[in-house]
C-alpha cells in the first residue's frame, strides 16, 4: 500500500499540472501548440517504453554505479536510490505520463456548451481548474486506478530494489506450485481495481461520449472560445512541460548515454572517473553483436505477438461496434485481463501446456507458441482498444450504410479492411512494442535458450547498470523510438484523411 500511495501522489502531482500546461499552450500561437504537441508525444513515448527500460535508465542515472552518485574517484557518495524511494520514483514518473495524457484528453472532452457559458465571466485558468478538471474526473480516476494496479502487480522494478509486491511474492514463493489461496490473494486487489475501473471509466465516459459526440463535431475548441495565454502563463506552462519532459525522457536517456561512455582510469593510487566518447562508440558498436540473440528474439516475439493479438482483437472490435452490449462485455473483460498480474498469466499458460494433450509437450518445449500466447493477453487488450477507437471514428452515415447493405463478414472484408487499415497497423505496432517489454509475463513461460532484451536487462541490472547494460538499453530504446515515430506518422495521416 505504501508503494501505491507514493505512486498515486507522485503521478498526480506531476501529471495534472503537465496536462494544464499542455492545454494552455494549445490555446496559443503555433510555437506554443508545437511545444504542447511535443510534450504529448513525449508522454506517449514514456508510456510505450517498457517498465524495465525505465528501471535501466534510472538505475544508470541514480542507482548502483549510476553517474549521479559517483564522485570523480569512482566511489559512491549517496545510496538513497533504493527500496521504496527508487520503486516509487520510477512508478511515479511512468504514472505521471499516464495521468497527463488521461487528464489532457478528459478536459478536452468537456462539452462546448459548458465552455461557451464559462468563457463569458471566467478566465481560462479558473475555467480549467474549476470546471474542466472536475468534469474530467472519470479520466483522472481511471488513470489513478491504472497506476495503482501497475504498482500492485508489477514485479520487475520492485525485485531490482528488494521491495515486495503481491505479484513479486507470488513469483518468488508460489510460481513452482501455485495453490488456490495464493492465486486468490494475488488476484484480489487487481480485480478490485479492475471492477473500479470498469464502473468509473466504461460507464461514465462511454455515456458522455455518446451524449456529446455530435456537439464536439459541430462545436469549437477551447482555443476558439478563450483568449490566448498571457506571457506569464506561457512562460509557466513552458517551464512545467520542460521540467516534466526532463523527468520522463531527457534525464533517463542522458543517464544511459552517460553510463555507456563512463570509464575509470587508474593513475597510480587514484581512480579517476570520466566520460569517453570513444568508449561510448565502442560499446554501442559492440552491443548488436554481443546481444544479437536478445534483439532477434525480442523482434520475433514482438512481431508475432502484435499480429496474433490484433487478429484476436479485430473481430471483437468489429462485432462490438455493431452490438453495444457485447462491446461492454468485451470492454470489461479486457480491463480485467489487463489487471491480472503477469506471473499468474505466465504460470496459467505453463499449466495449460502441461495437460496430457497430444502435441502440447512438443509445442511447450520446442516452439515459442506458449510465450506468444502469454504475451498476447495484455497485448490483445491494447490492440482491442486501438481498434475500438478506430471503429468509433468511422463516420456514422458510412457505418449505417455498410451495416444495412452488407453482412458482418462482407462488411469487414469490403469496408472495414480499407477504413481500418491504418488502425490495424497501429494496433500491431503498439501491441508488439508493449509485449516485447512485458518481462513479468515472459519470465515464467520463456523456453530455455530464449532471452529477450527485457529479461536480459532484468538479470543484469541486479548488480547495477554498467556500460554493457546501458548499450543494450539504448539500442532497444532506439528501436522503440522508430516504432513510435511510425505510429505517430500513421496516426497523423489517418487524422488528415478524416478531416
Amino acid at each position: 500500500m505504501r508503494l501505491i500511495t507514493v505512486t498515486i501522489v507522485g503521478s498526480l502531482g506531476i501529471g495534472i499540472p503537465a496536462a494544464w500546461a499542455a492545454a494552455t499552450l494549445a490555446r496559443g500561437e503555433r510555437p506554443g501548440r508545437a511545444v504542447a504537441g511535443a510534450f504529448i508525444m513525449a508522454a506517449i513515448a514514456a508510456i510505450a517504453i517498457p517498465m524495465i527500460l525505465h528501471a535501466a535508465a534510472w538505475e544508470a542515472t541514480a542507482g548502483k554505479f549510476g553517474w549521479l552518485p559517483l564522485t570523480q574517484t569512482a566511489t559512491r557518495s549517496w545510496g538513497g536510490f533504493a527500496g521504496l524511494v527508487a520503486c516509487g520514483w520510477i512508478h511515479s514518473i511512468f504514472g505521471a505520463a499516464i495521468v497527463a495524457i488521461a487528464t489532457w484528453h478528459g478536459t478536452s472532452r468537456v462539452p462546448v456548451s459548458i465552455l461557451e457559458n464559462a468563457s463569458i465571466d471566467t478566465t481560462p485558468l479558473r475555467c480549467w481548474w474549476t470546471i474542466q478538471l472536475p468534469l474530467a474526473w472519470p479520466w483522472v480516476l481511471a488513470a489513478t486506478i491504472l497506476n495503482a494496479s501497475l504498482a500492485a502487480t508489477e514485479m520487475t522494478v520492485v525485485d531490482l530494489y528488494g521491495y515486495r509486491t503481491i505479484a513479486d511474492q507470488f513469483y518468488l514463493l508460489y510460481a513452482v506450485d501455485p495453490n488456490l489461496t495464493s492465486i486468490a490473494t494475488t488476484t484480489a486487489l487487481p480485480l478490485g481495481f479492475a471492477v473500479a475501473m470498469i464502473t468509473v471509466l466504461l460507464r461514465r465516459i462511454g455515456r458522455r461520449q455518446t451524449d456529446y459526440r455530435g456537439e464536439h463535431l459541430a462545436g469549437h475548441t477551447s482555443s476558439d472560445l478563450f483568449e490566448r495565454p498571457s506571457r506569464g502563463e506561457w512562460i509557466v506552462a513552458c517551464s512545467i512541460l520542460a521540467f516534466c519532459t526532463l523527468l520522463m525522457i531527457v534525464m533517463p536517456v542522458t543517464g544511459l548515454m552517460a553510463k555507456v561512455g563512463h570509464d575509470v582510469i587508474i593513475d597510480g593510487d587514484q581512480r579517476i572517473a570520466h566520460w569517453s566518447i570513444s568508449r561510448a562508440v565502442h560499446e554501442l558498436a559492440a552491443a548488436p553483436k554481443t546481444f544479437s540473440a536478445e534483439y532477434q528474439w525480442t523482434t520475433m516475439l514482438g512481431i508475432c505477438t502484435g499480429i496474433f493479438a490484433t487478429l484476436v482483437a479485430w473481430p471483437l472490435a468489429a462485432v462490438g461496434r455493431q452490438h453495444s452490449r457485447f462491446e461492454f462485455l468485451v470492454d470489461a473483460s479486457t480491463v480485467i485481463l489487463f489487471c491480472i498480474p503477469g506471473p499468474l498469466i505466465g504460470m496459467l499458460i505453463v499449466q495449460i501446456f502441461q495437460l496430457p494433450v497430444p502435441g502440447f509437450r512438443f509445442l511447450y518445449e520446442m516452439t515459442i507458441l506458449p510465450t506468444v500466447l502469454a504475451m498476447s493477453v495484455r497485448a490483445s487488450t491494447i490492440a482491442y482498444w486501438i481498434l475500438r477507437s478506430g471503429y468509433h471514428g468511422i463516420a456514422e452515415n458510412v457505418w449505417l450504410s455498410a451495416r444495412l447493405d452488407l453482412s458482418l463478414g462482407r462488411r469487414v472484408w469490403q469496408i472495414d479492411r480499407r477504413l481500418m487499415a491504418r488502425s490495424v497497423a497501429i494496433a500491431i505496432l503498439t501491441a508488439g512494442i508493449i509485449a516485447s517489454g512485458d518481462v513479468p509475463v515472459t519470465l515464467p513461460v520463456a523456453p530455455p535458450g530464449v532471452s529477450t532484451v527485457g529479461t536480459r536487462l532484468f538479470g543484469l541490472l541486479h548488480s547495477g547498470a554498467r556500460y554493457q547494460e546501458a548499450a543494450l538499453a539504448l539500442w532497444y530504446l532506439g528501436f522503440i523510438g522508430l516504432g513510435i515515430t511510425l505510429i505517430h506518422t500513421l496516426t497523423r495521416f489517418r487524422s488528415a484523411r478524416i478531416k
